[in-house]
């Protein structure tokens, strides 16, 4: 069995064989702990009160139940987890919605730009600069302005890695903090040893904020917290004070395991210590499934295997040997049948701390199938351990070849085998959540659970205008600004139909008549139809492509025809119910219709002349928002 050091030997010499562009692209990750960039950049006045939540695992497991926990009262929130999946702007949600794309990289651009202006006039001792902010700096930022812009009373956030050192420290406002279980990861960055590592998480806790901690952390461990609490000036309180809080927990219905009901623990007690008299039903919490994607998620993957596999297959983000046992003892309890064999597809990061044989070890059984494979590392990435060795190492656990995947190191095709393997037996992807995250991504993979995403907001709208002036906008920009025109022109602010709300009485129905009622019922059927021979004739333009066929090139003519014939009596009743032709332009909504005009400013004159000698006849200034006939005639000092 290979030891540590060969292993890391091994690394190092697959990674002096790499092509020096391939060793560039992903040698290198931009990590820099500290709070002096992001500093500069969170926004002045945070105007949400924080939830700040720490450890090595199971932190984003209890944002996630916070999160629950807040819907169910109706209270105001955000969420800020990392690594987001599947894509990087689904890290942050809006009372449970994740926030929109556009709005994500808009909030990404201004904090660039904002660092930039700001950088620019900053001197430094011995000449030495801060640098660029890292990517997770600029997320982190990013979030915090989301939260403010959305105007959420909370903000549930996951610190990235350590403590006191990561950019989600730079908070200025918590109402709780939480450590989760603590164990070894990441000691390139925190430390050798769990109580190093222990005492830069800690530095998350701020004077008389309380500190919910997991009770079941080593004492070594909970001898550092405490410590640390005591020089800061706050207290730490146990997650087993919860256990009364959790005594109604249906166990023959929501059987967790031991992982579980410790982080439903310390999200309960930091519940509890916000909301003294709001009640908390624990079994309403988790009928909500309050889970975060790739932690034991039930994943559909019948599109990516042509529908040879029907049934679910398990997805599990264990990364580091904590979450690795856990996964481990849900496998042989829950998904073993005595010796039926179990197909894993596993795909890890290289680091130099992690435990890459004793990962796989502990997972794999002499009977398993196994498939080692590579994820495609994005630019802030850490590379991926090779395939290859991760085979080496199964092979001193699996005797049989033909149960190790040789194929090309692909997710989807590790997937594939896996399932092909498998029949109907248990398969499960684990291993990094970059590699959860490509997984994601591939096509014809369903996960059971499905969040939706806000609506396009003003700034977007905007947005989408300016764009579409100038340059045709993609099918999917096209969307998602007809999405935004339809939420601004249906908001509170510009609909007739909820304005009496305002004033306490109920929304008054919008008054249809019954020929325009027709009329849009005959709108809708023509464009059903011209929708249906649409796909037909994209479906047989795709069946003549390289040859000639005159039977079909005359249905084609008959379907497009009829397409037209469809598409006209849709723009004639759709004519009758606007009473006007659609105006392209009517589209291009002004700054003004949208934001509405700013208020005038009120600037305090202060006379040249003593008050007594001042003449009646001045007049301020003339105001471009006035009409001309308004505007102070000539002739006023």
């Amino acid at each position: 069995m290979p030891a540590a050091k060969d292993i890391q030997r091994a690394l190092a010499r697959i990674r002096a064989a790499m092509p020096a562009q391939k060793k560039t692209a992903i040698g290198h990750r931009n990590i820099k702990l500290g709070l002096e960039r992001i500093s500069r950049v969170v926004p002045d006045e945070q105007k949400w009160i924080g939830v700040h939540v720490g450890g090595t695992n199971g932190k984003g497991s209890i944002c996630a139940l916070l999160a629950g926990m807040f819907k169910l009262s109706g209270l105001s929130h955000g969420t800020y987890i990392s690594p987001a999946l599947p894509e990087r702007h689904n890290g942050i949600t809006i009372n449970g919605l994740y926030i929109n794309k556009r709005m994500y990289e808009m909030e990404i651009q201004h904090v660039e730009e904002a660092y930039k202006r700001i950088a620019s006039g900053w001197t430094f001792a011995g000449d030495v600069g801060l640098g660029d902010l890292t990517p997770f700096e600029l997320e982190t930022a990013a979030a915090f302005r989301v939260f403010n812009k959305m105007n959420v009373q909370y903000g549930i956030v996951e610190v990235g890695m350590g403590g006191a050192t990561d950019a989600t420290n730079a908070m200025k406002e918590k109402a709780v903090t939480v450590i989760s279980k603590i164990d070894l990861d990441h000691q390139e960055y925190l430390g050798n040893t769990i109580e190093e590592i222990a005492k830069v998480k800690a530095g998350i806790m701020r004077p008389g904020v309380p500190c919910i901690v997991d009770h079941t952390n080593p004492a070594s461990v909970m001898d550092v917290l405490r410590d640390h609490a005591q020089s800061v000036g706050t207290q730490v309180s146990l997650s087993s004070k919860a256990l009364p809080l959790i005594e109604d927990l249906d166990q023959d219905r929501f059987k967790l395991q031991d992982y579980e009901q410790q982080n439903l623990l310390c999200a309960t007690l930091a519940f509890r210590n916000l909301f003294p008299n709001l009640s908390i039903d624990v079994n309403k919490l988790l009928s909500l499934k309050p889970q975060l994607p790739g932690r034991m998620e039930q994943v559909n993957v019948s599109g990516l295997t042509s529908g040879t596999r029907q049934k679910s297959i398990l997805v599990d983000g264990a990364h580091n040997m904590l979450g690795v046992e856990a996964l481990a003892k849900y496998v042989d309890g829950n998904l073993r049948a005595t010796s039926e064999p179990v197909s894993w597809v596993i795909g890890l990061s290289s680091s130099k701390s992690k435990p890459f044989s004793k990962i796989i070890e502990t997972l794999i059984r002499p009977q398993d199938n196994l498939a080692f494979v590579e994820y495609t590392p994005g630019p802030n990435d850490p590379p991926p351990a090779p395939a290859e060795l991760g085979r080496d190492v199964a092979a001193q656990v699996i005797k049989d070849e033909s149960r190790l995947y040789g194929g090309e190191p692909t997710i989807g095709e590790g997937v594939q085998w896996a399932c092909g393997k498998a029949g109907e037996g248990p398969v499960v992807v684990t291993g990094s959540l970059y590699m959860i995250r490509e997984f994601y991504q591939t096509q014809g993979v369903e996960p059971s659970r499905k969040i939706k995403t806000r609506r396009p907001g003003r700034s977007q709208l905007w947005r989408y205008i300016r764009l579409s002036q100038e340059r045709p906008l993609t099918s999917e920009e096209a969307r998602e600004f007809k999405q935004a025109r339809r939420h601004w022109h249906l908001s509170p602010m510009k609909s007739s139909v909820f304005r009496d709300v305002r004033g306490g009485g109920s929304p008054a129905p919008p008054s249809t008549s019954e020929n325009v009622r027709k009329l849009q019922q005959t709108a809708a059927h023509h464009k059903n139809q011209a929708d249906g021979y649409g796909k037909a004739i994209r479906s047989i333009k795709k069946d003549l492509e390289g040859r000639e066929n005159d039977e079909l090139s005359k249905n084609l003519q008959h379907l497009e025809k009829q397409q037209q014939e469809h598409l006209s009596a849709y723009n004639s009743a759709m004519y009758k119910v606007r009473g006007h032709v659609v105006d392209p332009d009517k589209k291009h909504i002004s700054h003004e219709d949208i934001f509405g005009r700013p208020e005038k400013r009120k600037t305090r004159i202060t006379a040249l002349l003593p008050e007594e000698d001042a003449t009646q006849d001045e007049q301020p200034p003339p105001s471009r928002w006035l009409p001309s006939e308004t505007q102070p005639k000539k002739g006023g000092r």
